[in-house]
């Protein structure tokens, strides 16, 4: 899966006045298609990010800033997607947590709910990539950095990075009800 060209127009066209997308964009964007983020869900989250910016601000705007506005367009349509299929939320729940059992510490509460169930996920899943954060070699550390350093002045992008090749170093599954 490759984001296609038409994308990198729309971006473009989007931004208005720029004739190319920076190293660092091309690097967001081969991150989002990692994370396996749909083209049309990047497409929206990009809408939606610059069109809330004022036309003459949009061309000097990285598109790395619109990470949350991606992101929340991806939520609402991993939500709507279970929702087409009506995902078992408590099965789905207790197999992601057989997937990282070996690095739970504590007994895992019981969700009340879909909802709950998604955050007690996502709490586990930081817990998790943090403790195996503190614990790699130093090296190991400073390379990984290394490799997101440019994006190291946003710093909600930046720990999204290192969280996901923590998960990618180790295996650790991606621990949402929504995301295979």
């Amino acid at each position: 899966m490759s984001y296609s060209k038409r994308l990198e127009s729309f971006i473009l066209e989007m931004k208005g006045g720029v004739f190319f997308l920076s190293p660092r964009e091309r690097m967001f964007l081969d991150y989002l298609e990692e994370m396996g983020v749909p083209e049309e869900v990047v497409r929206e989250g990009i809408a939606r990010c610059y069109t809330s910016l004022n036309p003459r601000r949009r061309s000097k705007y990285p598109l790395f800033l619109c990470f949350k506005t991606v992101m929340e367009e991806y939520e609402n349509y991993l939500r709507l997607e279970a929702q087409k299929v009506s995902i078992d939320w408590r099965r789905r729940f207790e197999k992601k947590i057989s997937l990282v059992r070996d690095y739970l510490e504590k007994d895992v509460p019981v969700p009340e709910n879909e909802e709950s169930a998604q955050e007690i996920l996502k709490e586990i899943e930081r817990e998790i990539v943090r403790r195996l954060w503190r614990s790699m070699d130093r090296e190991e550390r400073k390379r990984i950095k290394e490799k997101y350093r440019e994006f190291e002045n946003r710093r909600d992008i930046y720990g999204e990075l290192i969280k996901r090749e923590v998960q990618r170093i180790y295996g650790i599954p991606n621990l949402s009800l929504y995301v295979d």
